[in-house]
């Protein structure tokens, strides 16, 4: 095939070779900064809003960059801008997204030099008296784009000396729609670390609860029957004062542990989690601080339980004996905790009161009216688990199914 160029066309004179190579340098240098536009997710809006206005700003070769952006339900809009002088950042009352431009250009990328109007590659010149809201400070010419996305509504102005082509106005378009999929990833990244610390403090409040805050409550037991013996009994009271202290060192380890678990760290390979042991504490500070005497059984607890299901499986446990102890009065608990295929199995039986109902309610019963042992419930809830749990005037049964998360593997 013959090679065809501009030489073999004919259109070699200067007035031809001249526009196209700019054109062509032109286009080259459009790619080259587009091929340098940022792609990460930072983390607040301030930043990003910089990091755009200065791409912009290079892109089109402006003397001025504005973004003008309103996100959710704030009563402002927010303005950054660019120039010789530098980054500018401001919340804005008095020009909104919807005045910004005039309302038949409102949903249009346009070069606005006055008094005419070309819109990118929708129809030819217009004329507007006012495209641009006097209040934003900006002078013509200049282009301008929306930045729309599902939670983000702005424009973006860039005061160019020259007037631009129709190649630039739809990159202006594109440039926008950019800018506008960077904060919505923004904004997403935002919700989502607010969504993971609000969890977090939720589980550290269960944490607190279910552990060092009920401990603390069989300690003030201890400490008045203490008060009570000193005079009657002094040999019984040195005791209990001994078996007090073992209790707050218990406590004291644990909270240590619990520390650790929120600081961050590399990851690496937990380790597995001693069932037996930790019971084992928990059946001695309930025969000391409440006269309980609980009969376990974890024989059949699988090995590769991971540290992290297995410290949740056992305040789930700390929680449900607890609960026969403070609210039902029960003297004697049997915990039996097993896994069975991908699942553990974990049920404690009580000779208590039961509790307020009687019969059976099960975790969507619970969410639903309220009733039962609501701090358990959230806490198997937040494990996708199920629970049922039997009330009767001699007792009560609760019955907990912990996924293990190797069921499909």
């Amino acid at each position: 095939m013959a090679r065809v160029d501009v030489l073999s066309l004919g259109l070699d004179s200067p007035a031809v070779l001249l526009p196209y190579r700019r054109l062509m340098r032109r286009t080259e240098e459009i790619s080259a900064t587009l091929r340098r536009w940022p792609r990460n997710v930072l983390p607040d809006n301030r930043t990003l809003a910089k990091e755009c206005t200065e791409q912009c700003r290079e892109l089109f070769e402006a003397s001025r960059v504005l973004l003008l952006f309103e996100q959710g339900d704030e009563p402002w809009a927010t303005v950054a801008s660019l120039d010789d002088d530098g980054f500018k950042w401001r919340e804005e009352e008095v020009v909104d997204v919807a005045t910004s431009v005039a309302e038949e250009l409102s949903q249009l990328t346009f070069f606005a030099e006055q008094p005419l109007v070309r819109v990118a590659c929708v129809k030819p010149v217009i004329r507007v008296e006012t495209p641009v809201h006097a209040g934003l400070g900006l002078s013509l010419p200049l282009i301008s784009a929306p930045v729309v996305s599902e939670n983000v509504n702005g424009r973006l102005f860039v005061q160019s000396p020259s007037p631009p082509d129709a190649t630039e106005l739809c990159l202006a378009e594109a440039i926008g729609i950019l800018i506008a999929t960077r904060f919505e990833a923004t904004l997403h990244v935002q919700n989502a670390v607010h969504e993971a610390v609000a969890q977090d403090r939720i589980r550290v409040a269960r944490d607190l609860h279910d552990g060092l805050l009920q401990s603390f409550t069989g300690v003030v037991l201890q400490l008045e029957t203490i008060h009570s013996m000193l005079e009657s009994q002094p040999a019984e009271a040195r005791k209990i004062i001994t078996e007090t202290q073992a209790t707050i060192m218990a406590d004291q380890r644990e909270l240590r542990r619990f520390v650790e678990q929120l600081r961050p760290r590399p990851s690496r390979r937990e380790p597995a989690f001693d069932f037996p042991a930790r019971i084992e504490e928990l059946r001695s500070r309930f025969a000391s601080q409440w006269s309980m005497n609980i009969e376990v059984d974890v024989e059949r607890i699988d090995p590769l339980v991971s540290a992290f299901l297995g410290q949740e499986t056992f305040r789930l446990i700390h929680e449900a004996v607890t609960n026969s102890a403070k609210h039902g009065a029960a003297t004697r608990v049997r915990v039996g905790v097993r896994t069975a295929g991908s699942e553990m199995l974990i049920e404690v039986t009580d000779n208590g009161s039961g509790f307020p109902f009687r019969g059976r309610m099960t975790l969507d019963q619970m969410r639903e009216g309220g009733a039962g042992p609501m701090v358990l419930a959230e806490r198997v809830q937040s494990l996708n688990g199920s629970l049922t749990v039997d009330s009767t005037e001699s007792g009560a049964t609760v019955s907990i199914s912990i996924p293990l998360g190797w069921g499909s593997a």
